[in-house]
């Protein structure tokens, strides 16, 4: 009776806020997978916390609030997948929530602490070491250490045969940080010598190149390989733009000649390429340097610090950390995912996914791939130390131009690209209808995102030192077929791209890059500062035999050259277009209905728009523009002094200046990571924020 008295509508909001509230399991370091799951009586494993939702839905049902499972801070070996199946699904109304119960995030583990490093004793192994390094080199019994069996040791690359997959690999960490295998040089490449006769491989810039994986090398170095079990080589071949690992077969001395062993690089080899060698006892010479001896189990190390202080780990696990299939209605909070020889968290499927707060580091493959599925959601989330890409991201259906409506959001994609250094993008976006928002992308040998499909929104990013090694490259990178459209990108900042100061030997990197016949994209309100060497041949936005591409209302800062094309003859284009157009299977009408321009698809190649567009201390607007260029209404300003670079590098936005310029529309301040309750911005630099549990 009391509760009457408190009114019918306060009484049934209590009731319903009760019976909202979801169940709670908790799992932690010290816990027990006998337990009962309570906070008293955590489990040891998320397995266990899984396998009690299962049961808890087969007896009683789902609750309405859903289930939680809070997890306590700590470290969390992972010897096996954690998988997520269609049974594993929370309700619209009832979600699945694995997040952290603490401010210190759990860390969930794919390799092995190493604590017991000692004198290398065995002198065969002493007399291959250099001499300079014999007295600071220690080893680690693995086998003692409970790393049993070794994973093999596969490396791949672009260019390879061995295909755009992850190849799992070893690693070393210390204080969580990556050690370079030991290598020559240790910094930088070097160049092939001659490649055999006949040369049967063509290439535009009149160096031919061979099929066969041998070439001639200049002075002695490779005398020391002679006797290296494992080594590899890893270089450019025969693109700029295409990398790969290859495994030596032999040195010849005699001959002064490397081979390498099948399968060969797929697009051959030519002399003046650069590379360098990898996993080689004998270049074990500085500080950090590591070599895996799989004949007597042993790893062998120059350590950075005293490895008795520091924390020393070895990734092992090769499959992903966390698998999910069809799983609907789950979400992930404050999670880190760590330490993985291979990838972190793979989706196939599935519906409204939710990682927020999350981290990805210190793996050798990607961070998250989601394969399908619709409507999932990555936010604020940070991928650092990769070995490859961030996130790799498809949905939708393109043949019907339905979207799969996934977000990335407020994320930070750092030091990725480490192993395979070209086609892995922060973001890997494909399929129909994504967007890409907010997010900071920096110090990635790679593009920050990679973008194939239709109808995808890319805005509000911040993207620099980018594409810091590979060329004919974008911090954004399109490719290849003319059906991609729909595509925007408004209210970008992207700036100093490459290695800066600018390197003159790479000349071939753009803010935005529409490789190929890509067209029907719209470049809109986005600023480019400092994209591109003095030679470049690219510049802010860079466009490659496509057509129908507009880039309008953008500015272009300090930057050799705004838009530059390389057009394509009439006949060329007629040729791929149709091929494309027959070989794409979409809804025509569909296609037609929603892009009309698609109805004079092989008509006047290279037909863009570029229009009031502002450069700034910017020489050249147009470079190797076609005469079927539509200019209009752009605006240069080579001596304006306003808008200049802050003592950080980045511009320093004068909105009045930009009004006077007409720029006004450009939400500059609003471009890049926000703060929020996972991430706070400190002393110009952005921070993990302390989040109460």
């Amino acid at each position: 009776m009391t509760l009457v008295l408190c009114g019918s509508v306060a009484v049934w909001g209590f009731l319903a806020l009760a019976a909202a509230a979801p169940r709670v399991f908790y799992v932690a370091p010290d816990g027990r997978d006998d337990a009962s799951g309570t906070s008293e009586a955590p489990f040891r494993t998320l397995d266990r916390a899984r396998d009690a939702i299962r049961e808890l839905k087969r007896t009683s049902g789902l609750p309405i609030g859903g289930v939680e499972v809070r997890v306590r801070a700590g470290e969390y070996p992972v010897r096996h997948t954690f998988q997520l199946t269609r049974e594993d699904s929370g309700l619209p109304d009832g979600p699945i929530v694995y997040k952290a119960a603490d401010p210190e995030p759990p860390r969930f583990h794919g390799g092995v602490r190493l604590h017991r490093f000692r004198p290398v004793e065995d002198e065969s192994i002493r007399k291959r070491l250099p001499e300079s390094a014999r007295a600071h080199v220690v080893e680690c019994d693995l086998a003692e250490a409970g790393v049993l069996p070794l994973p093999p040791m596969e490396l791949g690359g672009f260019g390879s045969g061995r295909g755009f997959r992850t190849h799992p690999v070893p690693e070393l960490f210390v204080d969580d940080l990556p050690m370079p295998m030991a290598r020559w040089p240790n910094e930088g490449f070097v160049f092939t010598g001659p490649v055999p006769e006949p040369l049967s491989l063509p290439a535009w810039d009149g160096r031919p190149g061979s099929p066969e994986g041998r070439f001639r090398f200049e002075g002695d170095r490779p005398a020391r390989w002679i006797e290296e079990p494992e080594l590899w080589l890893y270089g450019y071949w025969f693109w700029d733009w295409a990398d790969s690992y290859e495994k030596v077969e032999r040195i010849d001395l005699s001959a002064r000649q490397i081979v390498l062993a099948k399968p060969w690089h797929r697009y051959g080899y030519r002399q003046g390429q650069r590379y360098y060698a990898v996993h080689a006892l004998a270049e074990l010479d500085q500080p950090g340097e590591w070599y895996l001896d799989r004949r007597r189990h042993r790893l062998l190390f120059w350590p950075p610090t005293d490895p008795v202080k520091a924390k020393v780990e070895l990734s092992l696990l090769q499959t992903p950390l966390v698998s999910l299939e069809q799983v609907t209605h789950v979400r992930f909070e404050g999670l880190v995912w760590e330490c993985g020889a291979g990838d972190g968290v793979r989706v196939v499927g599935g519906e409204n996914l939710r990682f927020e707060g999350c981290l990805w580091r210190k793996l050798g493959g990607n961070g998250l791939e989601i394969q399908g599925g619709i409507r999932h959601q990555i936010v604020s989330c940070d991928f650092s130390h990769l070995g490859r890409a961030g996130v790799l991201l498809s949905g939708g259906n393109r043949a019907r131009l339905e979207p799969g409506g996934h977000l990335v959001e407020n994320c930070r994609f750092h030091h990725l690209s480490r192993i395979d250094h070209t086609y892995t993008p922060g973001i890997w976006v494909d399929g129909v209808g994504h967007r890409i928002r907010h997010n900071l992308f920096h110090d990635l040998a790679s593009s920050a995102l990679r973008v194939e499909g239709n109808d995808h929104l890319v805005e509000l990013n911040e993207a620099h030192r980018v594409v810091l090694e590979s060329d004919d490259q974008g911090a954004v990178d399109m490719y290849g077929d003319p059906t991609y459209r729909g595509n925007v990108y408004r209210f970008n900042y992207f700036h100093h791209l490459g290695p800066f100061p600018a390197s003159e030997a790479a000349p071939m990197r753009a803010g935005i890059r529409l490789d190929d016949a890509i067209c029907g994209v719209l470049v809109y309100g986005n600023v480019f500062h400092r994209c591109g060497p003095p030679n470049t041949r690219f510049g802010g936005v860079q466009i490659h035999g496509g057509r129908d591409n507009r880039i309008e209302a953008n500015l272009f800062v300090d930057t050799p050259v705004a838009v530059s094309f390389s057009p394509w003859d009439e006949l060329r284009w007629r040729q791929y277009a149709s091929n494309a157009w027959a070989a794409a299977r979409l809804d025509r009408g569909l296609y037609l209905a929603r892009y009309p321009e698609l109805g004079q698809l092989l008509e006047q190649a290279n037909r863009n728009l570029v229009r009031s567009n502002v450069t700034v201390r910017t020489p050249t607007l147009l470079l190797h523009a076609p005469r079927s260029t539509q200019a209009e209404a752009n605006r240069e300003y080579p001596q304006e002094t306003a808008l200049a670079s802050g003592p950080d590098g980045r511009l320093r936005w004068d909105p009045a200046a930009a009004g006077r310029l007409g720029l006004a529309h450009i939400p500059f301040e609003r471009i890049g990571l926000y703060a929020d309750r996972w991430r706070i911005k400190s002393g110009g630099e952005w921070q993990r924020r302390t989040v109460p549990p």
